[in-house]
């Protein structure tokens, strides 16, 4: 009976444990409030992202945003409208006052659209801070690349949400107008703004955009068949309190999901020598930031001459990017990606903008995410303005002449990367006008995939992942995502931060300098520098000969620098000479990926000539200041810091000022004694008076060593001499 009693026992408890816990917000309804203020500040964003993460994970069936935003400019938060989209729950904006700029996005994002009595919804234009220098047909260019984004990205989000696209057009563009049947919501040259009774007005069996006019959201959620108490406010004390139950399910999900996807993606160093390619669909993510990063590309160039070593089976490039580094994306398009062997892929995942649309035209095939924008390849300067016009013409030109030959090889469409690169061609296939001229093409996932012809314009489909489109390709292979080793990752760190090792080496270096002997601020110096030539021999930057030249250079300016402080104080040539050879090296190896050969046609003056070392002359001005500021703080600070007091004589060592060895020899000598230098004097040095050795001066030049000299003056401790 005992033993029956214990077996009964153990079915029990082995019954509860593998039913899963019940989730705290399972069939509720999670509500987010975002107004200008959470916006503003990037750390409100965060946590609201945070608190949405764990709703969901604590299984919120909803999730409601409740949108006041009139202030905000739509353009830098469209990637967190794109954000909500990809939510996997059901969501919904509700506007409460107003939708305006990003907060128009942003109700874009979600799949329903909530009115609040005397609400408004739109006027979600692109905002540019022109530079008045440039002609006005550069700002209409720059203008126009601003657009073209905004608004593909703002179509994505309606066609993924099953809004009406030239909703987003008008919100977006003044130009557009809208009229919907009969119903004249905008007038052409005035951009779209909905109150509540127009966002809900029936137009062809369906709302403009709106769902209803509700008076709050508990009204939304039973007109949207919640229950009251269904509810949960999102905030930082729901946050809190799910905080630590949650830190223990997180922690076992993260062991599940990590064991039950082992077999399916891995991620390894792109350089990993004991593990091969062969076979393998290799995933390159392209970030943020990574196409203005040249080590990254070098970091893709390696990675690409593996997989043609190997034997990959595919490449696939992850994009999310609003593009980079114009002439680093030439290079790997015309040279990396036409040598490469294997099947190429692009999946636009959301941004495929500037030299990301050009890295995408240059694969095999594209694949478009749910929401997602390709396009807006105009050529812009290193500091990102626009260019001028007769520069813009020279420089347009010689990209499409580049970029045709691998577009055209790749099967896509010339045309279509054409009205990417200038905006005064447009888009037009077969007589349909796609993108007309004056706007720069930019395609969101719909016209992307739209068939003309039987193909598709661009892409050959829209694809939810990585996984997804293996499937369509019927790849077989592992997938690895490629990752830089650690070398790489020094280069990546070095190029990101050489600033700072320029402020460490010249800050090390002059407080070394001002030590006697070869002490720690030396050896600082010396491995900031090393490190900083290192990382960029590693990025690139410096190849071949090049990196012998410029670390000779930067040697022989160190030289004349001590030349100068030790040697020969006061003649300032070498030290003149010497901060040139430094500064020309650092700033030489901090640009050498953006120095590209001068047309004979290039433009003149100064401002093109230097226009390749913008970023190097920065860095280096940004470490040199740095620098002196340190070593003013340094010199300021650091004898009153505990540590440095020790060093400091605080007591009186008695005695009067004459009874100092400076005093009593000035007090023997005299005016016309006789005597021999025994060390140089620039302008103080030693002499021989009376057969003893003392400290003396010479006014308007310097002596040798052994010159013959006698005594001309004696100033207070000062005993100044001259030749004979």
């Amino acid at each position: 009976m005992r033993s029956l009693l214990c077996l009964l026992s153990m079915a029990l408890a082995a019954s509860a444990f593998s039913q899963p816990a019940e989730k705290p917000l399972a069939g509720k309804w999670a509500r987010v409030s975002v107004t200008d203020s959470d916006l503003d500040d990037s750390r409100r964003w965060q946590d609201l992202c945070r608190w949405i993460d764990r709703a969901i994970a604590d299984g919120a069936e909803r999730v409601v945003f409740d949108i006041n935003i009139t202030q905000s400019a739509a353009q830098p938060f469209l990637p967190l409208a794109e954000e909500i989209a990809r939510l996997k729950v059901k969501t919904k904006a509700y506007v409460n006052t107003s939708a305006i700029g990003a907060g128009a996005l942003l109700a874009l994002a979600c799949d329903e659209i909530w009115m609040a009595s005397g609400s408004r919804i739109g006027a979600a234009p692109p905002k540019v801070n022109f530079d008045e220098e440039l002609s006005q047909k550069a700002q209409d260019t720059q203008l126009s690349e601003a657009l073209a984004v905004l608004k593909a990205g703002a179509r994505g989000l309606c066609h993924l949400k099953g809004h009406r696209p030239e909703i987003a057009d008008a919100f977006v563009d003044r130009d557009k107008g809208l009229t919907l049947g009969t119903l004249k919501l905008a007038e052409k040259g005035e951009l779209l703004l909905l109150d509540a009774s127009e966002a809900v007005h029936i137009v062809e069996d369906r709302p403009v955009l709106a769902r209803a006019v509700v008076p709050d959201v508990d009204a939304l959620l039973k007109a949207a068949g919640g229950e009251s108490g269904q509810l949960v406010a999102l905030n930082a004390a729901w946050f809190e309190k799910q905080a630590a139950p949650a830190a223990k399910e997180v922690a076992k999900t993260t062991q599940t999901e990590g064991k039950a996807g082992a077999s399916s993606e891995i991620k390894t160093p792109v350089v990993a020598r004991d593990q091969s390619y062969k076979g393998k669909v290799i995933v390159i993510p392209v970030g943020q930031e990574d196409l203005l990063i040249p080590a990254r590309f070098e970091f893709m160039k390696r990675t690409l001459g593996l997989c043609n070593k190997d034997g990959a089976e595919a490449v696939i490039f992850d994009l999310d990017t609003p593009g980079g580094l114009a002439w680093d994306t030439i290079s790997l398009m015309m040279k990396d990606l036409q040598n490469l062997k294997t099947r190429s892929f692009a999946f636009v995942n959301t941004r495929a903008i500037s030299a990301g649309a050009l890295i995408a035209m240059a694969t095999d095939a594209i694949y478009m995410a749910p929401a997602s924008a390709i396009g807006a390849s105009t050529p812009v300067s290193g500091d990102g303005a626009s260019l001028g016009d007769a520069e813009r013409a020279k420089t347009n030109s010689a990209f499409l002449g580049m970029v045709r030959t691998v577009v055209r090889e790749k099967g896509h469409d010339v045309r279509v990367v054409e009205g990417m690169i200038d905006m005064d061609r447009g888009l037009t296939i077969n007589g349909r006008v796609i993108i007309p001229k004056g706007e720069i093409v930019t395609l969101d996932s719909e016209q992307a995939t739209m068939l003309i012809e039987g193909k598709p314009l661009l892409a050959k489909g829209i694809a939810k992942s990585i996984a997804d489109i293996k499937l369509r390709e019927s790849l077989k292979g592992e997938v690895i995502v490629a990752e830089p080793t650690g070398f790489e990752w020094i280069a990546i760190w070095v190029t990101q931060y050489a600033a700072i090792l320029i402020l460490i080496g010249l800050a090390g270096g002059y407080l070394e300098m001002q030590t006697p002997g070869f002490g720690i601020p030396g050896f600082i110096a010396l491995g900031a520098f090393a490190l900083f030539f290192f990382g960029h021999y590693v990025a690139g930057s410096l190849a071949g000969q090049e990196t012998a030249v410029v670390s000779i250079i930067f040697i022989i300016g160190i030289v004349l620098i001590a030349v100068e402080l030790f040697a020969a104080p006061g003649t300032i040539l070498p030290g003149i000479l010497g901060f040139g050879c430094v500064m020309v090296a650092l700033v030489y190896a901090m640009s050498g990926w953006e120095i590209a050969p001068r047309g004979d046609d290039a433009p003149g003056g100064i401002g093109p000539a230097i226009a390749p070392y913008a970023v190097g002359l920065r860095n280096f001005a940004l470490g040199g200041g740095g620098a002196v500021i340190i070593i003013t703080l340094l010199a300021l600070w650091l004898p009153v810091l505990r540590p440095f007091r020790a060093l400091v004589l605080h007591s009186a060592a008695g005695g009067t000022l004459l009874d100092a060895p400076a005093m009593q020899a000035a007090v023997r000598a005299r005016a016309g004694d006789g005597g021999m230098t025994r060390s140089a004097l620039r302008p103080y040095g030693s002499v021989e008076i009376g057969g003893k050795l003392v400290e003396a001066m010479v006014e308007g030049g310097y002596l040798n060593n052994g010159t013959p000299i006698r005594v001309r003056e004696v100033r207070g401790e000062k005993i100044i001499v001259e030749a004979v």
